[in-house]
């Protein structure tokens, strides 16, 4: 079972797909980003440079962990809605 086979033809929600060059499922990556893409969603595909599996776990800290941290900060600003109000 894989999420790149799933049927986003009736909506999925806003995904963010990081990850690095040195990914064991970078081309998983680029499947599942190529069919949410194809199906009308909104994904973003972000890669970094000789980066591997769980990067920013592993090599926390490193300005590549620091920007995918900034980048999914945005990215769920954008896309998370909160109204303190409610």
């Amino acid at each position: 079972m894989s999420p790149m086979y799933g049927d986003y033809s009736k909506g999925f929600p806003p995904t963010l797909i990081q990850g690095g060059t040195k990914e064991i499922f970078l081309s998983d990556f680029i499947r599942q980003y190529r069919a949410i893409n194809s199906a009308g969603g909104t994904a973003v595909l972000d890669i970094y440079e000789g980066m591997p599996h769980v990067f920013r776990a592993m090599l926390f800290g490193s300005p590549e962990a620091k920007q995918s941290m900034i980048k999914m900060t945005n990215f769920l600003r954008t896309y998370l809605r909160y109204d303190a109000a409610n």
